[in-house]
């Protein structure tokens, strides 16, 4: 059964005559697969300007060494595998001896698969990955106008969906991504879904099924995401056209789903396995984490160049970057404001009216118990009820309730045109374009807020693909192509508005300024780009063309090195021990762990032979300069044992050495580029003060808490590199019990202290309790008066008194905590500058308060050491005279 067709789903087109014997642009252009072309490349056009000069480094351009990283290696893996073991393609060269670990992220194969001849033409995996984000862009674009046009017949409204889909500035945060960037099948899922509504025949079937098997085969996310506003589209369009009842809808529409879920299955069923092996499920934590608010939709994306600097003041503003623009907003909002002249008002009738006052009583039940619920949710109140009809779950079966109701009738106090929902959704008032655009973007939203709204919790609980999302904010790409369609839908009606008032304003026109100031609006360029390490390294070289029985370990690792070497395995195609994905294992934590902090034990060598590891890489370049005397201390110490054996040093930075329990017959190319003889603490300070920041940082810190207790000030330099350096002294690099020795020697520091002359100057006149009134108030800490009976009376009985409450409050919690993040500055204009803060060139303390404020504020120690590592006063310590 059929329905009139509203004006705005359905074209009418009359086709222009052509002389036979000329040519005409206008009819070469209007051939479908020209104009198609035409216009992909259009969108290709606009992603060169708006994201400018990306287009010209293609070869090697990335936004950022992280991500891309990642991205790139994943898509070389699924072209690689599948020409040569595809049916093993899950089992990745990651995290060896680990299987199934393409599982552990996106496995992009929907992607990959497009460019397979771009690496069968040898271009490396970070060009083919710079070259899928481009036409992700212009794809994005192309598929989204498509859907326009094919809901509206209208192309113009399609150019509009086109541009907002495409460039909305959440589309250059996810840059990093390409995984999420790349989404055209979204919108041609639901084009295709309209296509055989209007049509149902096996054409149609096959290519809704191929889309939605597309959607499915690029990403898992938007596989997920797509679901819900699927099912509920369907139900509005067979509402519509009224097609509950039509057995071709239902059986071609079945089969043609049923074999893309079909051919889904290989690419899903590794995932379930993943999951049941290593336990791999989304925390409720790390979701809330993920989870945006409101207030979000208003920060905007930094590399918007109109927008950039929007949502500063919003809290988390910087994790949560929503803001769609305000153009798309103002023309949607015109698609629901600028209609036609309502229809005269119907009355309510129907089988179901004598339900009504049951389901208001239900309703009212129901947001009493939901109000109860959010107010006493998974609490042991009223026997636990409320643990079990969780807030979700109220709140899910009041929405339920309220969409029966309003399907039945309106409240009346709604004064509505229609009688109900149904009523509402086959009117002509709206057409197919506006309920879907309206359905995404409300949706869309709904998700981005994640376990902010009941929504997300309740699709986490019945849907098990939604336990495996973290970063949910991704659902509003969603809301951003509802919203393109609803500002496509609003750029006509204002148009068809300026007609009426300027008849010379033609509908081009105007839609030609709308597209041109959305351009503008979303404009990225110049964008902030990056060179990647497209060509393999010379250890990487090495590494391709030596024969292993075991996987390549890598130090340092964990954080931003771990991107490199899986770009890297992409070059020498062996398998990898630490790797980095959207899931860790206990194996890459370990690592991690061992190696993170402080001194690196045997513990970590006997995880690479277990593993097994062949062959260890460590990079120097990347180890932090205070860490590398922990590296040197462990290396030569399995070097000293004979369990590595060092091959050589590459590029001047990378050493290779073979784990020689796995690899026996591996054998030396090189002398060792490192000195093996054993320092202490104190020489290596002494040759490198950065030092002082690695594993002597916490008796480094706490001879500065000495200092300002003592003294009542931060120390001096010179000073206080000196006592460092003899608390240090004797303290054997890497040994065991270094600590234990370095505290030791801290309190046998300060016993010395107390008698300096300086310090009884001070204090010599002072009974216990004066003297320790003294330290506290020099410390700038409040201790009440019992306690501070108690801790003199505590060290009554001890040899020295002093020396014992002296270290009783450099070690108090409170005067820790005080000092934590101005010793840390401090000890940085030490370690780097070699001098004091309010030294030459500073002569006064604004650059050491600026720091202690920006640490305090940001809490990243990184940031510290980038800064003063990058200064022209420390890199001419290292200039020759």
């Amino acid at each position: 059964m059929t329905t009139s067709v509203n004006r705005e789903t359905q074209p009418t087109a009359t086709p222009g005559r052509v002389e036979p014997a000329k040519f005409s642009l206008t009819h070469f252009f209007q051939r479908s697969f020209v104009y198609e072309v035409m216009v992909f490349l259009s969108f290709c056009l606009f992603t060169a300007i708006l994201t400018w000069p990306y287009v010209t480094r293609l070869r090697d351009v990335v936004v950022d060494k992280g991500d891309p990283y990642l991205i790139s290696w994943i898509m070389w893996w699924d072209y690689h595998q599948t020409f040569t073991d595809p049916l093993h393609l899950f089992n990745a060269n990651i995290f060896y001896p680990l299987k199934y670990t393409l599982a552990f992220s996106e496995h992009s194969y929907g992607i990959a698969m497009l460019f397979f001849p771009l690496y069968a033409l040898g271009l490396r995996p970070l060009t083919v990955h710079a070259i899928a984000e481009f036409f992700a862009f212009a794809l994005n674009g192309y598929c989204a106008f498509r859907l326009g046009r094919t809901l509206t017949g209208s192309a113009k409204v399609g150019w509009v969906t086109g541009i907002v889909y495409a460039f909305v500035p959440f589309r250059y945060n996810m840059m990093a991504q390409v995984a999420y960037l790349f989404s055209p099948w979204i919108p041609l899922v639901f084009e295709a879904l309209v296509l055989f509504v209007r049509e149902r025949t096996n054409k149609r079937a096959a290519w809704l099924g191929f889309a939605f098997f597309m959607n499915g085969l690029t990403a898992i996310t938007w596989f997920n995401f797509i679901l819900i506003p699927f099912a509920m589209y369907s139900a509005i369009l067979l509402t519509r056209h009224q097609l509950w009842r039509d057995r071709d809808f239902w059986f071609r529409g079945a089969v043609s789903l049923f074999i893309a879920m079909l051919a889904l299955l290989p690419f899903m069923i590794p995932y379930a396995i993943a999951s049941r092996i290593y336990n791999m499920k989304r925390s409720i934590e790390e979701i809330k984490l993920n989870s945006a608010m409101p207030v979000h939709w208003l920060s905007a994306e930094n590399r918007n160049k109109l927008w950039n600097r929007m949502g500063e003041g919003v809290f988390e503003g910087y994790k949560f970057k929503l803001f769609p623009g305000l153009l798309p907003i103002l023309f949607s909002v015109a698609a629901l404001v600028l209609r036609d002249k309502p229809e005269q008002r119907q009355s309510t009738t129907g089988r179901y009216e004598k339900l009504l006052p049951l389901l208001d009583g239900v309703i009212v039940v129901l947001f009493a118990v939901s109000i109860l619920a959010i107010g006493f949710d998974h609490s042991t109140a009223f026997h636990k009820f409320f643990d079990t009809v969780t807030s979700e779950r109220a709140l899910s079966l009041l929405t339920l309730a309220s969409f029966v109701r309003i399907c039945i009738a309106y409240p009346a106090f709604l004064n509505t045109v229609r009688p109900n929902l149904i009523e509402t959704i086959r009117s002509s008032q709206r057409s197919d374009a506006f309920w879907l655009g309206s359905l995404l973007t409300v949706i869309g939203f709904c998700f981005s807020l994640g376990w902010n709204f009941f929504f997300f919790r309740i699709c986490y609980e019945l849907i098990p693909l939604f336990r495996s999302m973290r970063v949910v904010t991704r659902g509003s790409v969603l809301a951003y192509l509802g919203l393109g369609i609803l500002a496509g839908l609003g750029v006509r009606r204002l148009a068809e508005w300026t007609g009426v008032r300027y008849p010379t304003m033609h509908e081009g026109k105007v839609f030609t300024v709308a597209c041109l100031l959305l351009l503008f609006e979303l404009n990225a360029a110049p964008l902030a780009i990056v060179r990647g390490d497209v060509l393999p390294d010379a250890v990487t070289l090495k590494l391709k063309n030596t024969s292993m029985r075991g996987g390549i370990a890598h130090l340092p690792a964990g954080g931003q090195s771990n991107y490199r070497y899986m770009l890297r395995a992409a070059d020498h195609q062996k398998p990898l021990v630490v790797g980095t994905s959207g899931f860790n294992t206990y194996q890459e934590d370990k690592i991690e762990s061992l190696s993170g902090n402080g001194a690196i034990p045997d513990e970590l060598m006997t995880l690479f032979e277990k593993v097994p590891s062949s062959y260890l890489v460590v990079a120097n370049q990347s180890i932090p300069l205070e860490r590398a005397p922990d590296y040197q201390a462990f290396l030569g110490r399995q070097l000293t044992s004979g369990r590595l054996r060092f091959i050589n040093r590459f590029d001047g930075h990378d050493d290779l050495y073979a784990v020689v329990k796995n690899e026996p017959q591996a054998r030396s190319e090189a002398a060792l580029p490192f000195d093996l003889s054993v320092k202490d603490w104190a020489g290596r300070i002494q040759d490198e003060p950065v030092i002082l920041l690695g594993q002597p940082l916490d008796v480094s810190q706490k001879l500065y808490r000495a200092y300002v207790a003592s003294f009542g000030d931060i120390p001096r330099y010179k000073e206080f590199k000196s006592d460092l350096e003899n608390i240090c002294r004797g303290v054997i690099v890497g040994s065991e019990g270094q600590t234990e020795q370095l505290n030791a020697n801290f309190q046998s520091f300060i016993n010395e202290l107390t008698k300096r002359e300086s310090f009884l100057k001070r204090f010599g006149n002072l009974n216990d309790e004066q003297f320790l009134d003294q330290l506290i108030q020099n410390a700038g800490i409040s201790v009440a008066t019992m306690d501070r009976q108690k801790l003199v009376s505590e060290v009554a009985t001890q040899p020295d008194v002093r020396t014992s409450l002296l270290l009783k409050v450099i070690d108090e919690p409170q005067f820790v905590a005080k000092e934590q993040k101005r010793s840390l500055v401090a000890l940085h204009y030490f370690a780097y500058l070699r001098r004091n803060p309010n030294d030459p060139p500073d002569n006064d303390w604004r650059g050491f308060n600026f720091w202690v404020n920006d640490i305090e504020h940001n809490s990243d120690p990184n940031k510290l050491r980038a800064a003063f590592s990058l200064t022209d006063e420390y890199q001419k310590f290292f200039k020759k005279p």
